[in-house]
C-alpha cells in the first residue's frame, strides 16, 4: 500500500471557493457519502480534509481502502449535446434541438490496459476499453439521466467553473517528536479549526522564507518561557507578520531535531472566520471557543489567530471572540499570538485598551528599499529559482515596486513579485532578466504600461492625449487635461500621499464623461475592468455611506475591491445625489488617499486615480442642441455652490465636457460602427458590414439627442443595424464571406445596389419616433 494515495477532486465555484471531494476507487451499496471539505483556498480545503480523514481513521483502521489508487488521474472537459425534454399539453416531448452541456470527468489507465472513467459531480462509474469512446458513453448516460425529469433537470448540469484533480497523502503529517516519545493525535477542536505548524515546517513543501537569525533568537528565547507570553506583531502589509510566525515554527522544528529534550511550543493556527464556521445556532461558537480553551489550557503551545481586528469584531450576537479568548489568555491560561498594523494598534489602543494587556508587542519593519536587492537574491537563492536578474534590473525593479505600490511595504511586495515571476517561466529554463526585461515584466505583474513606468521610453502629453481621444470624441480639452495627470505619474510629480489624480468631469449627459474614465483604465492600467464604477444615487439615503466600508467574504465594497487590486480608477458617477455622509468620506480619500473600513482597517487609495462626474451648472446652460455650451466657469461656479470648500480644494482639476457637434457624432458613428463590425458572429463568417455615408448620417441624426447626448445612438444601431442583420444570419446560416450594406430607404445608394447585394442589405426607415 505504500505506492498508493488519496485522490481529492476539486471544483471551482462561481464566488472563487472550492469544494474538495475524496474520489473513491470503487463505490458499494452500503458505502456512507466520500468525505467533502469546502474552503476559500486548497490548503484550507485540505486543512477540513484532513480532519474527516483522522475521524474515519479513529472510527474504522480500514475505512480508506476504498480511496487508495493506484492510478494516475486526470481531469478532462468536454462539450457533449443532448436534445432537451419540453412539455407539450402536460406530456414530456423531447426537442429537436441540440443543448451543449459541459462535463468534467477524470480517467486513469489500470494495471489490465482499461480506462476507469468517473463523474465525480454525480458519482458515475465505468470502466471503457478505448478512451477514445468515453465521450459517447457519457452522452448516453447524460440523455438517459434527463429522461423523465423536468426540463429544470438541465440546471444540475451546468458547469460552475474549473475542476481538477490531486494526488494527496495526509497520513503521517503529524509525527513529530518532542523529548523523544510520540505526540498524542491532535484534540478534536483545534484539528477543525487550526492546523499545527510546527511539525509541518521542515517538509518539502513548505515556502521558501528568508529572515533575520538575531531576530528569531529573541523569539526562541520569549518561546522557551514557562507559559511563553502571548505576542502581538505589529507592523504594516508586507512587512511579513504571518511569514514570521512560519520563520518561529521553522526555528522551533529546527532546535528540536538539534536537542530532542529542549522545551518548545507547538504553533496551532486559525483565525476568526474559521473559529465562527458553520457555528448557525445561538452559543455554537461561544462553546467551540471554551473547547478550544479548554484543549490548550496550560499545554503551553501558542495559537496563533491571525488577525487583531477579526478577534475583536463583533459577531451577529454582539459579542466577540476576544471577549472569551483574551480573559483566559491574560490569565497565562493560554498563549495566543497577533497580529496588526501600527493604524490597527492605535485604534484598540483608544477603544479597546484592555485587549492589549494579555500582549508583549512586538514591532516589525520593513527593511530600507536599499537593502531589498539583496534580500532578494537571497529569496531567489533559497528558492533555487530559474530567473536570474542583473544587478541594475534588480534596483530597477525595487524603484518600480517602491514608487508604484505604495499600498504594500517590503520585504512582501517584493517577494510576492519574484513568487509571480517564478511562475510565469517555462519549467525547466533559466533565463536573466536585464534591466528593459526587468521593466518589462513588472509592466506584465502590474498593468501599468512600460511608457509609464519606464524612464527609457518618452511619453510626452500630447501622445497621451491622443490615446485618450481614440475613445473619446469631440473632448479634446479633456483628454489634454486628464493627459496632464498621466504625465505627471509618469514624473512622479505626484503627491505620494493622495490619490495619482483627482478629477471631476463635468458636462451634459452623453458627451462623454464615462467614456473618458474607461479611457483613461485602458491607458494607465491596460484593462478597462480596473475601473470601479459606482453610481452615487444608490447613495442618497442615510447610513448608505457605511455599504461603501462593508467587508466579509462575498462582499464587493469599494473598501473590497480597493483592498484587492490598489493599482486602479474609482469613478463616482453623478456625484451630487451623493448623501453628505458620503462627501465625509471622500475627504479623507482625496486628502489622505486612505479609507477606514468597517473593521478599522486602512484601505490604501494613493495608487487610484479618483474621477467624479457631475452633471452641475448644465440646467442653466444655453438652448440645448449641437455644440450649444457655456464656459467651464459655469461649471466650477455651480459645482463651488454645491459642494462644501474642503471638498471643493481637495478636486485637482474640475474638467469642462462641451455639447457633440454634428462631425462629432458622425465621428461617434464611425466608432461604434467599427466595434459592431469586429463582433465574432461576423468575423467567424467572413461578413463585411458597409455602411454607405447617407447611413451614417442618418444615424448620427436620430442617435442624437439633445437631453442625452449620444447615448441613444448605441441603442439605435442595436435596433436598427445589428438586429435585422441577426434575424437574417439566424434564417440563412450558410451567408459567408459576403458583403453587408446598410442603406436609407429610397435612397440613390438603395436604388444603385446590384441584384444580389439588394435582398442582403439593412435599410433604415422610417425614422425612429
Amino acid at each position: 500500500m505504500s505506492d498508493k494515495s488519496l485522490r481529492v477532486y476539486f471544483t471551482t465555484h462561481h464566488d472563487g471557493r472550492l469544494t474538495g471531494q475524496l474520489l473513491p476507487v470503487w463505490d458499494s451499496f452500503f458505502d456512507k457519502p466520500p468525505p467533502s471539505a469546502y474552503g476559500a483556498s486548497e490548503a484550507e480545503v485540505l486543512s477540513l480534509l484532513e480532519t474527516r480523514v483522522r475521524q474515519l481513521l479513529r472510527e474504522d483502521d480500514a475505512a480508506l481502502e476504498r480511496f487508495l489508487w493506484e492510478e494516475d488521474l486526470e481531469a478532462r472537459t468536454i462539450t457533449v449535446e443532448i436534445h432537451p425534454q419540453t412539455v407539450h399539453k402536460k406530456r414530456p416531448v423531447i426537442s429537436q434541438a441540440l443543448i451543449p452541456l459541459r462535463l468534467t470527468y477524470v480517467y486513469g489507465r489500470m494495471e489490465g490496459g482499461a480506462w476507469r472513467v468517473r463523474v465525480p459531480r454525480f458519482d458515475w462509474s465505468f470502466v471503457v476499453e478505448e478512451l477514445s469512446i468515453a465521450r459517447d458513453v457519457l452522452q448516453i448516460a447524460l440523455s438517459t439521466a434527463l429522461l423523465g425529469e423536468k426540463p429544470k433537470g438541465l440546471y444540475d448540469f451546468r458547469h460552475e467553473g474549473e475542476e481538477y484533480v490531486r494526488a494527496w497523502d495526509p497520513l503521517g503529517s503529524r509525527r513529530e517528536v518532542r523529548g523523544g516519545a510520540r505526540r498524542e493525535p491532535p484534540p478534536e477542536v483545534l484539528d477543525q479549526v487550526g492546523e499545527e505548524l510546527t511539525s509541518r515546517a521542515l517538509g518539502s513543501r513548505q515556502p521558501a522564507l528568508v529572515y533575520d537569525a538575531e531576530a528569531m533568537r529573541e523569539w526562541l528565547e520569549l518561546a522557551q518561557r514557562r507559559p511563553p507570553p502571548s505576542l502581538l506583531l505589529v507592523g504594516g502589509t508586507g512587512t511579513g507578520k504571518t511569514s514570521h510566525v512560519s520563520m518561529l515554527a521553522r526555528r522551533i522544528a529546527e532546535r528540536r531535531r538539534e536537542d530532542k529534550t529542549v522545551h518548545l511550543p507547538d504553533i496551532w493556527r486559525t483565525s476568526a472566520e474559521r473559529i465562527v464556521a458553520g457555528m448557525v445556532y445561538l452559543g455554537m461558537w461561544q462553546e467551540r471557543c471554551l473547547k478550544l480553551i479548554d484543549e490548550l489550557s496550560h499545554e503551553e503551545d501558542y495559537l496563533f489567530v491571525d488577525r487583531l481586528t477579526s478577534l475583536l469584531a463583533p459577531q451577529p450576537d454582539g459579542s466577540s471572540i476576544g471577549d472569551l479568548l483574551l480573559p483566559a489568555a491574560m490569565s497565562g491560561e493560554i498563549s495566543l499570538i497577533a497580529e496588526c498594523t501600527e493604524a490597527e494598534l492605535e485604534r484598540c489602543q483608544r477603544r479597546f485598551p484592555e485587549a492589549l494587556r494579555p500582549f508583549r508587542v512586538l514591532r516589525i519593519e520593513s527593511p530600507p528599499a536599499s537593502r531589498m536587492p539583496e534580500l532578494m537574491q537571497r529569496y531567489q537563492s533559497v528558492r533555487r529559482s530559474r530567473v536570474g536578474i542583473h544587478p541594475v534590473g534588480l534596483r530597477q525593479l525595487v524603484a518600480h515596486l517602491d514608487t508604484f505600490q505604495r499600498d504594500s511595504l517590503f520585504p512582501g511586495k517584493a517577494f510576492r513579485f519574484l513568487d509571480w515571476l517564478e511562475q510565469q517561466g517555462e519549467r525547466g529554463q533559466s533565463r536573466t532578466l536585464y534591466p528593459r526585461d526587468a521593466s518589462e515584466a513588472y509592466a506584465r505583474y502590474s498593468g501599468l504600461p512600460l511608457q509609464l513606468i519606464s524612464d527609457e521610453i518618452p511619453a510626452e502629453r500630447h501622445v497621451l492625449a491622443a490615446q485618450l481621444q481614440k475613445g473619446v470624441i469631440g473632448q479634446e480639452r479633456a483628454c489634454e487635461l486628464a493627459a496632464g495627470v498621466l504625465a505627471r505619474f509618469k514624473a512622479g510629480l505626484n503627491d505620494p500621499d493622495k490619490p495619482v489624480g483627482t478629477l471631476l468631469f463635468a458636462g451634459p449627459t452623453g458627451v462623454g464623461k464615462t467614456e473618458l474614465s474607461k479611457q483613461l483604465a485602458r491607458t494607465l492600467f491596460g484593462d478597462e475592468q480596473r475601473m470601479i464604477r459606482l453610481d452615487m444615487s444608490e447613495y442618497m439615503l442615510p447610513g448608505s455611506a457605511q455599504r461603501l466600508m462593508e467587508v466579509g467574504p462575498g462582499i464587493t465594497s469599494l473598501a473590497e475591491r480597493v483592498r484587492q487590486q490598489p493599482l486602479s480608477l474609482v469613478l463616482f458617477d453623478e456625484l451630487e445625489k451623493a448623501h453628505p455622509e458620503v462627501f465625509d468620506l471622500l475627504l479623507g480619500i482625496l486628502g489622505e488617499g486612505r479609507l477606514t473600513d468597517g473593521l478599522g482597517r486602512l484601505v490604501d487609495f494613493r495608487m487610484t486615480v479618483v474621477c467624479m462626474t457631475s452633471n452641475l451648472g448644465v440646467a442653466h446652460s444655453e438652448p440645448a442642441g449641437f455644440g450649444a455650451e457655456r464656459g467651464a466657469e459655469d461649471f466650477t461656479r455651480a459645482i463651488r455652490q454645491a459642494f462644501r470648500p474642503e471638498l471643493f480644494n481637495r478636486i485637482d482639476h474640475i474638467i469642462p465636457f462641451r455639447r457633440l457637434t454634428e462631425a462629432d457624432v458622425l465621428r461617434i458613428v464611425d466608432l461604434e460602427l467599427e466595434k459592431a463590425a469586429s463582433r465574432a458572429g461576423l468575423l467567424r463568417r467572413g461578413l463585411k458590414l458597409v455602411v454607405e455615408p447617407d447611413a451614417r448620417a442618418w444615424l448620427a441624426r436620430h442617435g442624437y439627442e439633445p437631453q442625452l447626448g449620444a447615448r441613444p445612438l448605441k441603442r439605435l444601431i442595436e435596433a436598427k443595424v445589428m438586429a435585422p442583420i441577426a434575424v437574417r444570419l439566424a434564417a440563412h446560416p450558410e451567408l459567408e464571406g459576403v458583403l453587408l450594406p446598410v442603406v436609407v430607404a429610397g435612397s440613390a445608394a438603395e436604388r444603385g445596389l446590384r441584384p444580389e447585394y439588394r435582398a442582403l442589405a439593412t435599410l433604415l426607415d422610417p425614422p425612429v419616433a
